[in-house]
């Protein structure tokens, strides 16, 4: 048995990072969409036409359920949390690259029309992969792996197959490769 006296360091990390701003956020977003819950929600029976839809007939409830709790959840912990200071180029070099890459995965959704499935996430892993601090060599071979691993997954493994995209209407290229790009 050891002697020592000392104090137990804690599991987490002591330093506040602005997660009482987070949740106010949150709910701030919450309560923004459920604003808009009644226009970004329909009936699936109105837009299927058939009134036999399953649990998609009432597709608003689930996401006013979710927000509801969003919403109660993240002002129960807004009024918990502890006032702080907060050091606000600390967060942003901790979170700054959390917001590059998701704002990297949200432009990769909408490359998706416009060059495909396969380039996109060529791009996409090229850029992760650069953040990441690969260059040369590496970065392109981590890029063109990740992108040949996700094509074989989802059009091999999984069957998914995405319409043809915008720049392939436009470029006269054989159909077979279309479907791999």
């Amino acid at each position: 048995m050891s002697e020592d006296n000392g104090q137990v360091e804690p599991p987490f990390e002591e330093e506040r990072h602005g997660g009482k701003y987070l949740l106010g956020g949150m709910a701030a977003a919450a309560v923004i969409l459920l604003t808009l819950h009644g226009s970004q929600t329909v009936d699936g029976s109105k837009v299927s036409g058939n009134l036999e839809v399953g649990w998609w007939a009432e597709p608003g409830l689930s996401p006013a359920v979710f927000l509801v709790l969003t919403v109660l959840a993240s002002v129960a912990g807004f009024f918990a949390a502890t006032r702080e200071t907060i050091d606000w180029d600390e967060v942003a070099g901790e979170y700054g690259r959390v917001a590059i890459l998701s704002g990297c995965m949200i432009a990769t959704v909408f490359l998706l029309k416009i060059i495909g499935f396969a380039l996109s996430i060529l791009v996409f892993a090229a850029v992760v992969a650069f953040i990441a601090g690969f260059r040369g060599v590496r970065l392109v071979v981590i890029a063109f792996a990740a992108s040949a691993s996700m094509v074989l997954i989802f059009r091999v493994g999984f069957s998914v197959w995405f319409p043809r995209p915008e720049l392939f209407k436009l470029i006269d290229m054989p159909f077979w490769l279309q479907g791999v790009l």
